[in-house]
């Protein structure tokens, strides 16, 4: 059992793999029905519920985006609460879905396909589909492979990388092959190597934003270079990004009266369409919520009054009770920002924050600041109210800790107890699975 591979786990859920099952279900002959053409392989890629619609929530249930009440706390799931507080174990034994499971099977997916295009001659006819489908489920591991890693490892410093501790990097559908844990530096390689080796064979803009395109492998090649702290290179691939798609959405044509004022997927400023199904109330602190001033109309549009006079958030770019997980223009914005203004280079800085806060505030004139560590402050402030609930902060929190000047505790009041994690703390990478653990053989996170 020790030599177990992780896909062994995912299995023995019934409900596993849907998308697959026109592919993998027994014909009457006992024979296995396999994709044939780029069309049925890109099926898999395109089961949203599976690839788009259940991206992990652990990273927004452990940040500081929220509080929850002692009454919504004892409304939690195990699981959930675990998190809430930092707790040593995520999960009980006994609750069967998480993060990893959901992780690790939309990798599975992926490898499926990637194994398997491989199968079918690239033809004239067909080389654009076979290209798409081949770069979308790169894209996706690449992907998935960062969440992960900015969930279960330790946030990226080049002078401990290739000790700490990295994620599995399942590249193969052979459930023979055993489960190990690289290191950071070779888990982030990976992901650097998956998401470029999207990009010549992705479209520049997708048929849909459920679908990757080079925007989107730019977008996340500098969300994953911002976690690696690597500014210039993450700077570069977010302007990459934005030289596809710079469009901002003008807040004030946005409707405050709308119980989910922001418009979704069909929003101008999408670049690649995630969430995460949370079906939780997530009250905002008053002092964040009362840093928005009152001609910034992402106060309306973000919050509303709850029942108890506490303030909710309903301003996910879902335009639904779920939250938003992707990317869209808006962080390519502040990403870019911040990285002209660690380069020094203030000007182009302050440049793209007014340029999105323009959008953003009610008669608003163009900020000046003294220096680039100014404009760096108050970008980060920015991306702070931008980026709310977005599962950005757990990886922000991370890298940031590692600067001595932007360290936070996090605290959380339960019934008055008070659960505190220090800055750059080992709990910073989540608890896996005991299961996980005990089965496949790798080593459990430092709690």
């Amino acid at each position: 059992m020790k030599r177990a591979n992780l896909y062994i786990l995912l299995l023995a859920g019934a409900s596993l793999f849907p998308s697959c099952k026109k592919f993998l279900d027994e014909k009457p002959d006992k024979q296995l029905l396999i994709p044939t053409t780029p069309e049925e392989y890109q099926t898999l890629m395109d089961a949203n519920f599976e690839m788009n619609l259940a991206t992990a929530m652990s990273g927004i249930m452990s940040s500081d985006d929220y509080y929850q009440t002692t009454a919504d706390f004892n409304g939690l799931s195990l699981f959930n609460r675990n998190l809430y507080t930092w707790a040593d174990n995520s999960m009980s034994e006994e609750q069967g879905g998480n993060d990893w499971s959901t992780s690790y099977s939309q990798i599975y997916n992926a490898n499926i396909v990637i194994e398997g295009i491989e199968g079918i001659a690239r033809t004239a006819s067909n080389k654009d589909k076979w290209d798409n489908v081949k770069g979308t489920a790169l894209f996706f591991r690449g992907r998935v492979f960062l969440e992960a890693a900015l969930i279960w490892a330790k946030a990226y410093e080049p002078a401990t990388a290739e000790t700490d501790p990295g994620v599995p990097l399942t590249r193969t559908t052979n459930f023979n092959i055993k489960t190990t844990r690289p290191n950071v530096k070779e888990t982030y390689d990976q992901i650097l190597k998956d998401l470029k080796a999207s990009l010549p064979l992705l479209p520049r803009l997708a048929a849909h934003v459920m679908r990757p395109s080079k925007a989107a492998a730019y977008a996340y090649l500098s969300r994953t270079y911002l976690a690696m702290r690597d500014y210039p290179t993450a700077g570069k691939y977010a302007d990459s990004a934005l030289q596809i798609n710079n469009k901002l959405v003008d807040y004030a044509t946005l409707d405050s009266f709308y119980p989910w004022p922001m418009e979704g997927y069909n929003s101008p400023e999408m670049i690649m369409f995630f969430q995460t199904d949370v079906s939780l109330t997530f009250r905002i602190a008053k002092e964040f919520f009362d840093a928005y001033s009152d001609d910034d109309y992402r106060k309306d549009l973000f919050f509303e009054e709850l029942r108890n006079g506490t303030v909710g958030f309903r301003g996910s770019y879902t335009g639904d009770y779920s939250y938003f997980t992707g990317v869209a223009t808006d962080e390519l914005y502040l990403t870019r920002a911040e990285c002209y203004a660690r380069v020094d280079n203030a000007t182009a800085a302050m440049k793209d924050l007014n340029t999105l806060l323009k959008k953003r505030i009610y008669g608003f004139t163009d900020l000046t600041v003294a220096d680039s560590k100014a404009a760096l402050k108050m970008i980060l402030e920015e991306r702070r109210k931008e980026l709310i609930l977005r599962g950005t902060r757990w990886m922000d929190l991370k890298r940031l800790n590692k600067e001595p000047e932007f360290r936070i505790t996090l605290k959380r009041d339960v019934a008055g107890k008070v659960y505190e994690l220090l800055p750059d703390h080992p709990k910073y990478a989540l608890p896996i699975p005991n299961r996980i653990v005990e089965l496949a053989g790798i080593p459990q996170n430092i709690r």
